[in-house]
């Protein structure tokens, strides 16, 4: 199982709400903004036991710590109950739990995942409880991006971001899931510091397979003659078109990232394909 507290705890965001809880001044909305979609809500759970738990920040052993994990504490509601994203019924269900005292602790908090996708018409309609919330009641908002939140949102709940994850935090944290290390280690080398797109990479058989053909399409696609070659080979891919696309963008990321730091270089044996490539038909054109 993989330790979510233990990837969040030294991140900003994290010490930002337990900085607030612990000096007292929670605020009552908070918009946690990670790229990492596929393990939003596994973040938000985190934070929210930071919010509720009274043993800790947190403990992650009381009951309402485990309640929280089960999605099952009575005074943690999570949203959208049905579907990819709230609807109005769910803002109003919502509102009026919020008047309503905690059951079993101090706290209530309302959790939304995938806040990106709330509607302009759902955003209004939380404003007054995002305005002016009950006591003792939190607004958790978590998001892949914050370019569809409304500004009066973003303006009255405190925005915190995740910062990418480095390879050794995110291979420590995935090492008891997969049990291929050297597999693992190329995956997170791809995964630009996303514990999500790390575990999809680990998953994809074809990985390899695909980064080379994109490096083999680059040093060797010269002309408008090459591209039909190139379109039928990708085409035949495992991994279709958009595993390739995919590929193309590890690849060049590393090229960028090594003509100004070439130890920052993830996929070394890829980039000094293309490298000497690059050397090969300079060299070329100065004899010419």
């Amino acid at each position: 199982m993989i330790d979510f507290y233990g990837l969040l705890k030294d991140t900003n965001a994290y010490k930002i709400v337990k900085g607030d809880k612990e000096n007292g001044r929670l605020s009552h909305a908070y918009l946690f903004v990670t790229p990492d979609g596929d393990n939003l809500l596994n973040y938000l759970k985190v934070l929210a036991k930071t919010i509720i738990c009274e043993d800790g920040s947190p403990c992650l052993n009381c009951r309402k710590c485990k309640l929280i994990d089960k999605e099952e504490y009575v005074d943690a509601m999570f949203f959208p109950k049905n579907g990819d994203t709230v609807i109005a019924e769910d803002v109003s269900l919502l509102i009026d739990e919020a008047y309503l005292k905690p059951i079993e602790g101090k706290k209530k908090i309302f959790i939304i995942n995938h806040g990106e996708n709330l509607s302009a018409l759902v955003q209004n309609k939380l404003l007054k409880t995002i305005e002016e919330p009950p006591e003792n009641v939190y607004l958790l908002i978590g998001a892949v991006n914050d370019y569809a939140i409304l500004p009066t949102v973003k303006s009255r709940a405190k925005k915190i971001s995740a910062e990418n994850f480095t390879d050794e935090v995110i291979l420590n944290a995935l090492k008891t899931e997969c049990e291929d290390t050297e597999k693992l280690k190329y995956a997170v080398s791809c995964a630009s510091g996303s514990v999500g797109e790390a575990l999809k990479l680990y998953d994809d058989e074809n990985l390899k397979e695909t980064l080379d053909f994109s490096a083999d399409m680059i040093v060797n696609m010269q002309s408008s003659k090459d591209v039909l070659t190139y379109s039928v080979k990708a085409a035949a891919l495992k991994d279709g078109v958009n595993g390739l696309l995919s590929a193309l963008e590890i690849v060049f990321r590393d090229l960028l990232v090594g003509r100004v730091s070439p130890e920052k270089v993830k996929l070394k044996d890829v980039f000094e394909k293309v490298k000497n490539a690059e050397i090969g038909r300079a060299s070329c054109r100065e004899r010419v």
